[in-house]
Order: structure tokens, then C-alpha cells, then sequence
């Protein structure tokens, strides 16, 4: 049975353009309001993590604080991948009594880590760079090879040494940035900042990152509401070069704001007594628990380090 011609026809008043069923690319617009809609998500996930029960929550800033620091310096010194991926697993395991998900870790660390890690360290892995036993021989010229006053091996080849020192490079990297990313996740801002003021930080430092952490999110609602202002009014018949001076157009606006915004607050802030120290009503206490996680932090770190040597040795 055949359908009528009128019914196969598009309808002038829903597709003019003769483009209906066709996918229609993003816009600036589209692709920023998205990118802010990901960024307050991500941040509201921190926060939400920071407040919930678990092991790492219950302790002390100043002890995270303490042992982020103290750690990363162990990490950084040892020189076997047997003792960094055993620490990183008993870091897995804290994770997840803290309530997180350790896939979601894994994601968010070792897709980027080794990515931009594994670049930078890619010419280690070549004898012309790093000279050693040869593992896979990629080509042989039969003659050295001379580059005004450099002399380069006939041979170039992968050798074990740069393979292993890639190997170490990525992964105190990706582990030192999984404690980083845990302790984070684990400590509201707030207190991580506050803490920082025990290990001496200046205060005009300390208070400028929390002013910036309050007000950012101020700044990015504005620019939310001046994209959905536009997105309304737009109804998707701009092009991307009227997009693009949107985009323009809004940072000098965003800035300007941020300016005129600073002066108020500081303003108003010096009318209620401030003078550089920020005063808050709730004080760190530390308990049990904490100085056992802390005395447990040093003698691991310890222990690493002394462990680190008898195998080196």
C-alpha cells in the first residue's frame, strides 16, 4: 500500500530548511553550559563524599594533613615497584572503607596518569638516552651515528634499565596522585585549608585559597545563568562565529563582575572587623584514633624507607 504524497513530503513550517533528522552539531553555548554542569557535579560529589561516615572522615585534618605530606616524601624515595604497589593497595584498601569507589579511582587516576607521565618519560626507554641492556633491538645502523657534536650508538634499542626507571617515574606518580586525590575527596576544603595553617602556611596565603574556593562557585552560577539566558533566547539559530563572541564577549563580562565583586566583599568584610585571620566557631580535636593513625603513618614511612634499603643493598 503506498503512502500519499503529502505524507512523505517534510512539513515547511517544522523543517524549512530541509534538515530534519539530521544530527545537529553542538554549540559553544551548549558545550559550556555541559562543562559547568560537570563541574558543579563534580565538586557537590566531593563534598558529599567529605561528609559521609568512614575511616578516613572520622580523622583529624591536621593528621591527613600530616600524613599526605610525610608520605608523598617516602614514596618519592623508594626505588622498588614491589613496595610502592604494596602501599598502593593497602591505600585501596583505606579507600574503600572510607565509602569510595575504588574503580571510579582507577579511572580518574591511571587513565590520565600514564597519558602525559608515560610522554615525558618515553625517550628514557631508548639506549641512545639511556644506555643498558638492550630488551628489543628496533634498529642497527652497522656505523655510530654523529649529530654535530654528539655521538650516537650504532644500535638503538629498549633497554631494562629505562624500562624499569619508566615503570618507577609512573607509578610514584600515579600513586603519590591517588593519596593526593584520597585525602582530598576524604576532607572537606574548609578543614584542609584550616589545617594547613598548623604546618605555618601564611595566613594571607591560606585565606586567599579559601576566599577563592567560596566564590568560584558564585562566579560559575553567574555564568550559568547568563549561557541559559542566552540558550533561551538564542533558539539555536545563531552560528558559531556569533557563538564565539558570545564566549568572548561573556569572559570580559564574567571578569569585570569578579572585579566589582572583590571590592564589595573585601569592603564588607573590613566593616565586620577582618583583619587577615579568619575566625570559625568549630575547633580540631584530636582523639585517640588519631594519634594511633599517626604513630601507625610514621612507622610505615619508616619502614618503607629501611625496607627500601636492605633491598637496594
Amino acid at each position: 500500500m503506498k503512502l500519499p504524497d503529502w505524507l512523505q513530503e517534510n512539513s515547511p513550517a517544522l523543517c524549512p530548511c530541509g534538515c530534519l533528522g539530521r544530527r545537529k552539531k553542538q554549540g559553544f553555548v551548549q558545550k559550556t553550559l555541559e562543562d559547568i554542569i560537570r563541574f558543579l557535579h563534580a565538586s557537590v560529589f566531593s563534598e558529599e563524599v567529605a561528609l559521609q561516615p568512614g575511616f578516613l572522615q572520622s580523622l583529624d585534618p591536621r593528621v591527613k594533613v600530616m600524613a599526605l605530606l610525610l608520605l608523598l616524601i617516602s614514596l618519592n624515595l623508594l626505588s622498588h615497584l614491589t613496595l610502592l604497589w604494596g602501599f598502593y593497595l593497602v591505600l585501596l584498601l583505606a579507600a574503600h572503607l572510607s565509602g569510595l569507589s575504588v574503580r571510579s579511582l582507577l579511572k580518574r587516576v591511571w587513565l590520565v596518569v600514564p597519558l602525559f607521565t608515560g610522554i615525558m618519560a618515553l625517550p628514557a626507554l631508548f639506549s641512545w638516552v639511556r644506555p643498558g641492556d638492550p630488551l628489543f633491538t628496533l634498529f642497527h645502523l652497522g656505523a655510530p651515528l654523529r649529530i654535530g657534536p654528539w655521538r650516537l650508538p650504532a644500535t638503538l634499542a629498549i633497554t631494562k634499565q629505562g624500562l624499569q626507571g619508566d615503570a618507577l617515574l609512573v607509578s610514584r606518580v600515579g600513586i603519590s596522585v591517588s593519596l593526593a586525590m584520597i585525602i582530598t575527596l576524604t576532607t572537606r576544603w574548609h578543614d584542609l585549608l584550616r589545617a594547613l595553617r598548623t604546618f605555618f602556611l601564611p595566613k594571607i596565603f591560606v585565606a586567599t585559597l579559601e576566599m577563592t574556593y567560596r566564590y568560584i562557585f558564585v562566579l560559575v552560577m553567574s555564568l550559568e545563568e547568563m549561557f541559559m539566558a542566552r540558550k533561551a533566547r538564542d533558539a539555536g539559530l545563531s552560528d558559531i562565529k556569533e557563538q564565539r563572541r558570545f564566549v568572548a564577549s561573556s569572559m570580559g563580562g564574567l571578569f569585570g563582575k569578579s572585579q566589582l565583586m572583590s571590592e564589595e566583599i573585601y569592603q564588607a568584610m573590613a566593616a565586620r572587623g577582618y583583619n587577615g585571620e579568619v575566625r570559625l566557631s568549630r575547633h580540631f580535636k584530636l582523639t585517640w584514633l588519631d594519634l594511633f593513625t599517626t604513630g601507625v603513618i610514621l612507622l610505615s614511612s619508616l619502614t618503607l624507607y629501611a625496607a627500601d634499603k636492605v633491598l637496594g643493598g
